[in-house]
């Protein structure tokens, strides 16, 4: 006749005093993967679905899409005594699992006890009941991990162990349960997604967005910025309201245009105004002659001289440093160019005025250095003509054919060279007096 004990036991781990409470009560508010496991539920990677956590897979829902949590390969290991002595095999949160450990027994009752951890510091149901028969007993644990058991750091690889004894039999049964605490996808990111509109980046399908953008795709500007003056209130009106280098966005600002002439200096804060209106605003300046900083403008603007070779530069984005400008000022058209500095300071060079006696100084100050190349050039030109003529003046070398190297021999020459002249000395050396 068989004889049968039952025991539930529910294990709450002690490692936290107070473990952290899960809202899983809608879960069509959750958006994220990891959060739709740890409540038990199932995950869809398309962004284009609208029901993204379901704990039911129905067949029209999320099809190709959704996401697989990783399994470990099930290992069980036979004991002397215990069957499974080791085993180890994965479940997921919410999910009910139930093992047989079979062993034969005849003293009588067996006393059943198991003591348990976790890597995580949450809840986990533990609850056993054993039969016995004609000397073989079956003792079967069954273990639910909560909706609370993964912390909210969890990973893909979180454990629950389960170490079984019984009284009187010396082996011990080791069962390790795999619990994913998060989703594989959040391993794979996808910086600045298309997807996202290139302000944010997917994974799982969620874009997580940049500053000031929210939505499914990033495509909802944040707008708590407050301006201090009168908004741009109509994108159909973008070249009055943003001086013709920007269109007025969904927050009512200006988004200034980034491939135009001049694009560099256009003031996002300000009505993507150009440099060329903002230093016209200075029209003192530039009909002043002195160079130098201007101190009747409201900015910092410096007049300098004309030099050609400056307004070639560019910057590291291939975008004109220098840009040209003009302004009419009593009747007067002045035409110059101007850049701005990374400490926001302003230059500009004068190209063209009417007044002829400023044109006449930025002439000059244009072809200062013209008559320095040409005299140096002039110097060198003369230089080399009188080496030339010094050259061309030497007096020309004595022919072969001159009397005075014909009939020459170094056999019957007699004649006196009238460079060399005898000794007068009489003075002997004893040595060689001989």
């Amino acid at each position: 006749m068989a004889s049968v004990w039952f025991t539930v036991t529910v294990l709450v781990c002690i490692n936290q005093v107070l473990a952290s409470y899960r809202d899983c009560s809608n879960l069509d508010n959750i958006k994220n993967c990891n959060e739709c496991i740890r409540c038990g539920a199932h995950w869809c990677n398309n962004p284009h679905e609208n029901r993204r956590c379901s704990l039911e897979r129905f067949d029209n829902w999320c099809p190709n899409h959704q996401e697989s949590l990783p399994y470990l390969t099930e290992i069980s290991e036979k004991g002397k005594i215990l069957n499974p002595k080791y085993r180890v095999q994965t479940i997921h949160v919410g999910q009910e699992d139930e093992i047989d450990i079979v062993y034969q027994y005849k003293a009588g009752e067996p006393k059943v006890n198991f003591v348990a951890n976790s890597t995580q510091k949450s809840n986990f149901i533990i609850s056993k009941s054993t039969s016995c028969a004609s000397g073989s007993c079956t003792t079967t644990l069954n273990t639910i991990p909560e909706t609370d058991f993964c912390e909210n750091t969890g990973s893909t690889n979180e454990f629950f162990n389960v170490k079984l004894t019984v009284s009187d039999v010396e082996e011990e049964a080791v069962l390790k349960f795999h619990v994913p605490c998060a989703c594989g996808c959040t391993e794979k990111v996808e910086k600045l997604s298309p997807t996202c509109n290139g302000r944010g980046d997917l994974s799982c399908g969620v874009c997580t967005c940049q500053d000031k953008w929210s939505g499914t795709f990033c495509d909802q500007p944040i707008c708590d910025e407050k301006r201090g003056d009168v908004p741009c209130i109509d994108s159909s009106r973008s070249s009055v309201e943003c001086f013709g280098n920007g269109v007025c966005g969904r927050c009512d600002k200006c988004e200034c245009f980034t491939n135009r002439p001049g694009s560099r200096y256009f003031d996002r804060n300000d009505y993507c105004i150009d440099i060329c209106t903002k230093t016209n605003e200075c029209d003192e300046c530039l009909i002043k002659p002195h160079l130098g900083k201007c101190h009747e403008c409201h900015f910092p603007l410096h007049k300098q001289s004309y030099n050609e070779s400056l307004t070639s530069a560019k910057d590291e984005y291939g975008r004109h440093m220098w840009i040209k400008c003009n302004d009419t000022i009593n009747d007067c058209n002045i035409e110059y160019v101007v850049m701005r500095d990374d400490r926001g300071e302003s230059y500009f060079m004068v190209t063209k005025n009417c007044d002829p006696k400023q044109e006449g100084q930025e002439s000059a100050k244009v072809n200062l250095t013209v008559p320095i190349l040409l005299g140096l050039v002039a110097v060198l030109a003369a230089a080399s003509a009188v080496g030339y003529f010094v050259y061309k003046s030497r007096p020309p070398p004595v022919p072969l054919t001159d009397p005075m190297y014909t009939n020459i021999g170094a056999e019957d020459c007699t004649g006196e060279n009238p460079l060399y002249k005898p000794p007068t000395s009489s003075f002997k050396n004893p040595t060689y007096g001989k």
